[in-house]
């Protein structure tokens, strides 16, 4: 795959751009500036409105692409269709693109006209894909991944100096913590920062912790930690935490699952010897997230992590389709898990 050095040349007018971009990854906020700057770069500079076409997830009409494909550019010499989120380089059907789409594409990529300039914007792709091994080596494909964590700490620092405002890197380290998700949360949250810090040249953790709200995977990760060690009355505790905070009982389920899997992956993924960059890769995860679910994936063991995604899948169903109050059905669930031995 291309580096984004190499992507960076092409923007610049130092390599000839290719006819078709692929752009992959899960930090978003690099996709979307990358993205941004390759509209710019390859829309035509008369026209726009004519000659630069774009189709936003997988359900999208096959015959206006053609049309748009085909038809000469409109008093312009190129024309420019971007794709978000078409998922035709996910082969699986059912979370995928469905099979007309990737077979259309499969016969199209190969005859595209010279003037026309084609962007794929994806959040998710399946390595496995043969449209992706063909775009890979015939056009051009750029992950986008989570930056490592030295790297998100300086960007961060870097972002709140373009902000107009200081923070060191033991409260931009903090801030990465408690919001893994990736630069956009990132950027976001320090935007706020900097509003409420006003005159104040700089940004401290106290600012931090008064304004940003760890997000709900951070907060559910600490009460399944008090699950793991049987401490029921905090888990409950942190569970009318997020009660209070107006959480649906659908989305605390959905991450205590999430966190309770990543755990157990993780640690069956270091029992064999992945490394964190490994894990991260596999697992779709921040380096900050790997991080921690490293850090905590030894204090339990397999069979520990076993039992508790197992109950979680067998409650998982019945809670949904419950009707009962879904705010006792979790809190009986935490409270159940907490003292299973």
């Amino acid at each position: 795959m291309m580096k984004i050095e190499e992507l960076k040349q092409i923007l610049k007018g130092q390599k000839p751009a290719p006819h078709v971009f692929l752009l992959w990854g899960e930090e978003a906020f690099l996709r979307a500036h990358y993205k941004k700057q390759l509209v710019a770069f390859l829309s035509p500079d008369v026209m726009e409105d004519l000659n630069v076409f774009t189709f936003e997830g997988k359900s999208y009409n096959l015959n206006q692409v053609d049309e748009a494909i085909e038809a000469l550019p409109v008093m312009a010499e190129k024309k420019l269709l971007v794709f978000d989120d078409s998922l035709i380089f996910k082969p699986d059907g059912r979370t995928g693109a469905k099979a007309e789409y990737r077979e259309y594409w499969e016969q199209r990529l190969k005859d595209i006209p010279p003037y026309v300039y084609i962007i794929f914007n994806e959040k998710e792709i399946d390595k496995r894909s043969a449209l992706l091994k063909w775009v890979d080596k015939e056009e051009v494909c750029v992950e986008f991944s989570f930056l490592g964590e030295e790297e998100m700490v300086r960007w961060t620092v870097g972002l709140f100096k373009n902000l107009g405002k200081q923070i060191a890197p033991g409260d931009a380290r903090y801030l990465n913590e408690i919001t893994p998700a990736g630069m956009m949360v990132v950027r976001r949250e320090a935007e706020k920062l900097v509003a409420y810090a006003g005159d104040r040249p700089q940004v401290v953790r106290r600012d931090i912790e008064e304004m940003v709200s760890p997000e709900l995977e951070g907060r559910v990760f600490d009460m399944v930690a008090c699950i793991l060690r049987k401490d029921a009355s905090t888990a409950l505790r942190l569970l009318d935490d997020l009660f209070a905070l107006k959480t649906e009982p659908n989305e605390i389920l959905g991450a205590i699952v999430y966190n309770a899997d990543k755990l157990l992956q993780t640690k069956l993924m270091a029992a064999d010897g992945a490394d964190k960059n490994q894990i991260m890769s596999k697992l779709k995860i921040s380096p900050f997230a790997a991080s921690k679910f490293l850090r905590d994936c030894t204090k339990y063991s397999v069979e520990q992590l076993r039992v508790l995604v197992k109950r979680l899948a067998e409650t998982d169903g019945f809670i949904k389709s419950n009707s009962m109050d879904n705010d006792m059905l979790v809190s009986l669930l935490v409270s159940e898990l907490s003292t299973i031995e």
